[in-house]
């Protein structure tokens, strides 16, 4: 999501004759997310981001995905729910995958909503993401990017807590894009 957003920007910053490929620095680079319990008692989650954004004539794509092992939560015992049948299902969806292509090059310049499939515990969705001001200059080795965005916790099959847990999942991507070797 927020990898969309960070490969946008670095892609319409860099000059022709840079580098068409970037990879995700995975130790920099986080997802991080929020929604409420009992309509006020925020949860937040983190993990790290993995993936790539190559460049083409017709626009960027970017392949993002969040391998759920390295969830950390705010408070012991969420994680193991997060982990759950009741929310991610990582036993059975060890990751969750998101992809974009053909991004325009103004947009990651300018900033602004983009597109892409967003794939949680199996389920496809379309998902927009907000691109935010970004640090990539021409010529950059390296690039930070950030993006915002909700989703329904319904839309992705998670149905359980309903009076408990809110909907709406907050999420932002904070990436750091290195030059492909």
């Amino acid at each position: 999501m927020r990898v969309l957003a960070a490969a946008l920007l670095l892609w319409t910053a860099l000059p022709a004759a840079a580098a068409s490929a970037y990879r995700l620095d995975a130790e920099a680079s986080r997802v991080h997310f929020q929604l409420h319990a009992l309509g006020w008692w925020p949860v937040h989650g983190e993990a790290r981001a993995e993936g790539t954004v190559s460049f083409a004539d017709a626009g960027a794509t970017i392949d993002v995905r969040v391998p759920l092992a390295a969830l950390r939560m705010n408070r012991e015992g969420y994680r193991d729910w997060a982990l759950s049948p009741e929310f991610f299902w990582a036993a059975r969806h060890p990751q969750l995958h998101f992809r974009a292509e053909g991004i325009a090059h103004e947009r990651l310049r300018e900033g602004g909503e983009i597109a892409g499939a967003l794939q949680v515990r199996g389920r496809e969705r379309e998902t927009r993401f907000v691109l935010l001001a970004s640090d990539c200059v021409d010529g950059v080795e390296t690039c930070r990017v950030r993006a915002r965005g909700e989703l329904s916790r319904r839309s992705f099959g998670m149905r359980t807590r309903r009076l408990t847990l809110g909907d709406r999942i907050r999420i932002e991507l904070d990436l750091r894009l290195v030059a492909a070797p």
